[in-house]
């Protein structure tokens, strides 16, 4: 019995060690995507024209 447990809680530390060190490079990974997708949005953003003028398709 305490070998079976032992051997469970081994596995089980495993796992939990894995997914959190998984987690990290993949929080980080998508902090650093957002950064940049945040600078691509406000590149464009300032180049987009104001919408002030004449139209040309007015009845």
């Amino acid at each position: 019995m305490n070998q079976t447990l032992s051997t469970f809680l081994k596995i089980a530390v495993t796992v939990v060690s894995i997914s959190a060190f998984l987690f990290f490079i993949g929080y980080n990974m998508i902090g650093s995507e957002t950064t940049n997708y945040s600078n691509d949005i406000t590149g464009a953003n300032s180049n987009l024209p104001s919408g002030a003028g004449n139209t040309t398709n007015t009845p």
